[in-house]
C-alpha cells in the first residue's frame, strides 16, 4: 500500500517525524533552561552575602541579562537581516516581565521568611497552576496520566527537600504561592506570542527590560540601590545576568514555540535536581536516600511527558 501524501507532496509519516523532532529538541531546550536556573539560588545567595540588596541583585540581574541578549540582536539589525515586530506582542512581552519579575521577588522574600526548601517546592507547584488554567481558560482537559505525573512531580519534590527545618509562617507561605501564580501566568504568557514568526531573542529582550525597569523603580524607592562592593559580587552578577538569565529565557522561549506551556513546566521542574547538585558539589551538602528517591521520581516525571501526545 502506498503511503498517504498531502497536497505539497509532503508524507504525512515524515511530517509526524519532524513534527516529533521539533518537540523533541524544544523539551531538550527547556530541560537545559531548568539545568541554568538550578544554579540561581547559588549565585544570588552568594550575591547576597557581599552585602546587596535582594531587589539591587535582581537589577542588576537583568541588566546584564538584558545586555547579553541585546548582543544577538544587533548583528542581525546591522547586517541587514529583517526582523520580524509587532509592536503589541513586544508590549506583552514588557508586561509579563512584570510577572516574571514579581515570580522572582516574591521567591526571594518567601525563601527568606519560611526557609528555601518549602518555598521552592510551593514554588514548583506552578505546573499544578498552568494546569488549573489550562482547564478553566482554555478548556483543556486534565487526563489521568496528566494528574499521575503531576502528582509523582509534586511527591518528588517534598522529598527531594527533605524536612523543613524553619517554622512555616503564613505571609512567606503567600509569598511562595505568588510567586508560582507568576511564574505561571509568566510561561502562558510566553507560550502565547512564542510562535515561530517572533524572533525569541526579542520576546527575550522585552521580558529582561520589563523586568530590570521594574526592580530599578524599587530598588530606589527602597533606597536600597547600590553598586557591586568587589571583583566577586561583579563575577556573580556576570554569572547571574548571562548563564542563569539570560540564556534560560532564550531556551525557554524557543522551546515554547514548538510545545506547551504544560509540557515544558513540567520538564522545568528539573530545576530543584540541579540545585541540590550544587549544594552538594559546591557546598559539601549532605544527601539523603529520600531525596534520591525524590529526585528519581522528578526526572522520571519529566522524561514520562515526552510519551504524552495530550500535553
Amino acid at each position: 500500500m502506498q503511503s498517504t501524501h498531502i497536497s505539497n507532496g509532503e508524507n504525512i509519516d515524515d511530517i509526524a517525524v519532524s513534527n516529533r523532532h521539533k518537540i523533541l529538541q524544544a523539551s531538550f531546550l527547556v530541560a537545559l533552561s531548568a539545568i541554568l536556573y538550578g544554579f540561581l539560588g547559588y549565585c544570588g545567595t552568594s550575591i547576597i552575602v557581599e552585602n546587596m540588596s535582594i531587589t539591587t541583585m535582581l537589577f542588576w540581574r537583568f541588566l546584564i541579562a538584558s545586555l547579553w541578549i541585546l548582543l544577538f540582536i544587533l548583528p542581525q539589525t546591522r547586517n541587514g537581516k529583517a526582523i520580524n515586530i509587532d509592536k503589541n506582542v513586544l508590549f506583552f512581552m514588557f508586561i509579563l516581565g512584570a510577572a516574571y519579575a514579581g515570580s522572582s521577588g516574591f521567591y526571594f522574600l518567601a525563601a527568606r521568611t519560611t526557609g528555601t526548601g518549602l518555598a521552592m517546592v510551593i514554588f514548583f507547584s506552578y505546573p499544578i497552576m498552568i494546569a488549573l488554567l489550562s482547564w478553566m481558560i482554555h478548556k483543556e482537559k486534565l487526563t489521568l496520566s496528566t494528574f499521575a505525573v503531576l502528582i509523582a512531580m509534586s511527591i518528588g519534590l517534598v522529598l527531594l527537600h527533605g524536612s523543613f527545618q524553619q517554622p512555616w509562617h503564613l505571609v512567606g507561605i503567600g509569598f511562595a504561592l505568588l510567586s508560582a501564580i507568576s511564574y505561571a501566568i509568566y510561561i502562558m504568557g510566553s507560550k502565547r506570542f512564542s510562535f515561530a514568526a517572533i524572533n525569541s531573542n526579542l520576546l527575550s529582550l522585552m521580558v529582561c527590560i520589563g523586568c530590570t525597569v521594574i526592580f530599578l523603580i524599587t530598588s530606589l524607592a527602597t533606597q536600597s540601590f547600590s553598586l557591586p562592593s568587589s571583583m566577586k559580587s561583579v563575577i556573580f552578577l556576570l554569572s547571574l545576568g548571562i548563564l542563569v538569565t539570560a540564556l534560560p529565557i532564550q531556551l525557554m522561549l524557543q522551546g515554547l514555540k514548538y510545545i506547551s506551556s504544560m509540557r515544558a513546566s513540567i520538564i522545568s521542574v528539573l530545576e530543584p535536581i540541579v540545585t541540590v547538585i550544587v549544594g552538594i558539589v559546591l557546598l559539601q551538602e549532605s544527601v539523603t536516600h529520600l531525596q534520591i528517591l525524590g529526585a528519581l521520581m522528578i526526572m522520571g516525571s519529566a522524561i514520562l511527558v515526552q510519551f504524552h501526545k495530550e500535553l
